[in-house]
């Protein structure tokens, strides 16, 4: 059979499609996979006394020396990133208030693990993580023949581990064989298509026959010699991974301690975390969380008496989200984090009476202010420590982050199934291919327009949102190409920053 998305062979058993992950079927129940929670070990922690050598910088005499920083203590994931603990605070971070027409500050959802020169402490780089699904799927043959389109992009793909080339306490190195893998019935998918993945070593490490789900940085390609045979291939940076089983089973990537450490760092230390059972969402739907052991945990605050703070979901795969258990059709509530980190947004979607409501709390969970949008089933989001760019019922709200008012006029600027807050502006994409990459200035004044080769579907799942990523100042944007509402596979558009659009073409 072939997948109707991206139209890869796969077997005819198939439900899941590893390389665009589209689902074919409903999702059937599934044996748990027993994933016991392990316990830490107690290690010594060493304190190390060095001399320090500074170099003084002498201006008018005076000798400047900088301030020692003490980082976040943090307990390491399985995955090589460091989970923070709920009570260590936010770093001093004080900058003026910066209004709409100053605010060349890069919005939360442009925000990378890796680059953007965007500093971040332990604990905001795994909640950066968790929401971030700019992810490329990217085609062997297309990394290794436009390197300049895909040099720099977050990218994800399925690998089996060949050979580990370098392997030590604080990093690997290991040739992967790229969109190949083996099920624990051994049967063996070669592509023949190598790459080498670096990242940090963490302490379940990789090892030689795992097939994984990668999600890291491309950087170049780059010759090795492995075993006396030289690879000119891809060189990716890791940022996560899960481990890979079978098409329809989806492994976590986040350990009980991450989801422990987010949940402290939103509703504070008095809560209990555990993994999600089929009767914690209220609204009367038959799920199935059990079989998924590992994959949805449950966050129950010891105090039940703030009616909008009782018992919220986590989900720990990729494209985290965080939902509160009584959600009940027609009316959603999600989580979501501030770009100051102090505070967080609940959004609360009414799809019968079409009210979107934008509620900030901050941590002690006391409401600061709360904005309603009339005609509104779905938007799209980013902000900066002191705005909030919104797209509501066509029209772009400019909002100030700290009092919820308007900070500037709203402007009309049609539907949009994303927005990015940029250092110069603000990109929105749309799902016509007419104007369908269009950039305003810090006002929300339009600059230009730009059109692509096909329509996208409309943006009502996760898996119909566009990817946006700005890649060596271009704004790259990987869509599914629609013609007459029928899927025409999936295309990837580079666009410069005055508007002109360099590439417009097929990834798969």
């Amino acid at each position: 059979m072939f997948c109707k998305s991206c139209g890869k062979e796969l077997p005819d058993e198939s439900q899941f499609c590893p390389y665009c992950m589209t689902k074919f079927v409903e999702e059937k129940k599934i044996e748990p996979i027993p994933t016991p929670e392990k316990k830490p070990k107690k290690k010594l922690i060493l304190i190390i006394t060095a001399a320090v050598l500074c170099v003084a910088l002498i201006v008018s005499g005076i000798v400047v020396i900088p301030k020692l920083i003490k980082k976040d203590d943090g307990a390491v994931s399985a995955n090589g990133t460091v989970a923070a603990e709920s009570n260590i605070k936010n770093p001093d971070k004080s900058e003026k208030k910066l209004s709409p027409e100053k605010d060349n500050r890069l919005g939360l959802m442009s925000v990378k693990l890796r680059g953007n020169g965007v500093e971040l402490n332990d604990t905001e780089k795994l909640i950066v993580q968790y929401f971030d699904t700019d992810y490329f799927r990217a085609p062997y043959s297309s990394l290794q023949r436009y390197p300049q389109v895909y040099k720099g992009a977050q990218i994800n793909f399925l690998c089996y581990v060949t050979k580990i080339i370098e392997s030590n306490e604080k990093e690997y190195t290991a040739l992967v064989e790229y969109e190949a893998y083996k099920t624990p019935e051994d049967f063996y998918n070669e592509t023949g298509n190598f790459a080498v993945i670096k990242g940090t070593q963490s302490e379940t490490r990789i090892m030689e026959g795992d097939s994984l789900y990668l999600y890291g940085k491309y950087v170049d390609v780059n010759t090795y010699t492995v075993d006396g045979k030289s690879y000119t291939v891809p060189t990716v940076m890791v940022n996560r991974y899960s481990y890979f089983m079978y098409y329809d089973i989806v492994r976590p990537m986040y350990s009980m301690e991450e989801i422990r450490s987010m949940a402290r760092y939103i509703f504070g230390d008095d809560l209990k975390l555990r993994y999600a059972q089929n009767s914690d969402r209220e609204d009367g739907e038959v799920y199935d969380f059990e079989s998924y052991e590992g994959l949805y945990y449950v966050a129950e605050l010891d105090n039940q008496s703030n009616a909008n703070f009782t018992k919220y979901m986590f989900f720990a795969g990729y494209g985290g989200y965080i939902i509160d258990c009584k959600s009940e059709y027609p009316v959603e509530r999600n989580l979501t984090f501030s770009a100051d980190f102090q505070h967080f947004y609940l959004e609360v979607f009414d799809y019968s009476l079409k009210v979107y409501t934008l509620e900030c709390y901050d941590r002690e969970l006391k409401k600061v202010w709360s904005r309603e949008f009339d005609q509104t089933t779905s938007s799209v989001i980013d902000y900066t420590k002191d705005n909030i760019y919104l797209v509501a019922n066509g029209s772009m709200y400019i909002i100030d982050a700290e009092t919820g008012e308007n900070a500037v006029e709203p402007k009309y600027v049609g539907a949009k199934s994303e927005i990015r807050k940029l250092e110069d502006g603000i990109l929105l994409i749309s799902h016509k291919s007419a104007d369908a990459i269009m950039k305003t200035d810090l006002v929300g004044n339009v600059l230009w327009t730009a059109n692509l080769s096909y329509d996208m579907p409309e943006p009502d799942t996760p898996e119909n949102i566009p990817v946006v990523q700005i890649i060596d100042g271009n704004y790259v944007i990987q869509y599914e190409a629609r013609v007459n509402g029928m899927p025409n596979g999936t295309y990837t558009a580079v666009i410069t920053p005055d508007g002109t659009v360099d590439f417009d073409g097929e990834a798969f």
